[in-house]
């Protein structure tokens, strides 16, 4: 979609005169219908002033391509069994990765993590959907139930176990995303299947 026509689209969905677009942005009613028209373009300053006016961002403007949005049906997943127990990682987000990545994570019973703890570089946000969980993160111990979230610097060491007598289901929203890059090792045929520890390791 050009950038004219995504710029009046947006307009329209607001709905907003030229006249009321131009107010808010300071421009001339004229020079935005030339901008609507692809008979001229905007600097950077006037893209972001646009921007602003229309609840969007700069970059949304200018992108070419459509950002078209990515399904996952719950029978589509990508899903993994963790080593010899019952853990199973269920990968919710986009293949091939984007910047986001949500995984569903079920744990069994009694799964204690010991002294490992491991770290990535980003962020993350962990939801208990059932179950409860206790996320040891630095020296902070949270104890964790349904309806419970935490939000996390990846790049503390941390762990996350269930020493409950039920079973456990967390999401976790990381960025940048962390899990892939083990997807594609296994798909290349290079490793086994990933054990306990290493898959661990790609989700804390």
């Amino acid at each position: 979609m050009q950038l004219g026509k995504k710029i009046r689209d947006l307009r329209l969905r607001r709905g907003l005169t030229v006249q009321q677009l131009a107010g808010a942005t300071g421009l001339s009613k004229g020079f935005i219908s030339q901008i609507e028209n692809h008979r001229t373009s905007p600097s950077l300053a006037t893209l972001h002033d646009l921007a602003r006016a229309l609840d969007t961002s700069a970059a949304y403007l200018v992108v070419e391509e459509d950002q078209v949005p990515c399904i996952v049906r719950m029978d589509e997943r990508t899903r993994v069994p963790v080593g010899g127990n019952t853990s199973r990682v269920e990968v919710l987000s986009a293949r091939p990765k984007r910047n986001l990545e949500l995984i569903q994570l079920e744990l069994p019973a009694g799964l204690e993590a010991g002294d490992q703890r491991h770290y990535h570089h980003g962020e993350a946000c962990l939801l208990c959907v059932e179950g409860q969980i206790r996320l040891t993160c630095g020296e902070h111990v949270i104890e964790l139930a349904p309806g419970d979230s935490c939000h996390y610097d990846g790049r503390v060491p941390h762990a996350i176990e269930n020493r409950g007598m039920t079973g456990a289901r967390v999401l976790i929203a990381m960025t940048p995303a962390a899990y892939e890059p083990m997807f594609r090792v296994r798909d290349a045929g290079t490793k086994p299947a990933a054990d306990a520890s290493s898959l661990v390791e790609a989700l804390s």
